[in-house]
């Protein structure tokens, strides 16, 4: 299982910024808001911080 901290790893490494990040999350949630939800999920997030990670 890949966690939230591995992840932001990974895409550091691939070169993406804190801001990139964000944009990435914004496009996922208006593209595939279900899929983004279990995506969260997956990586054991708390409920509190899947729904300000949601809403930015």
């Amino acid at each position: 299982m890949v966690t939230k901290e591995r992840w932001v790893e990974i895409m550091s490494a691939a070169g993406l910024s804190d801001q990139d990040m964000m944009n990435w999350h914004r496009k996922f949630e208006a593209m595939e808001p279900n899929e983004h939800q279990k995506f969260l999920e997956s990586l054991g997030i708390a409920p509190d911080e899947i729904r300000k990670i949601r809403s930015a």
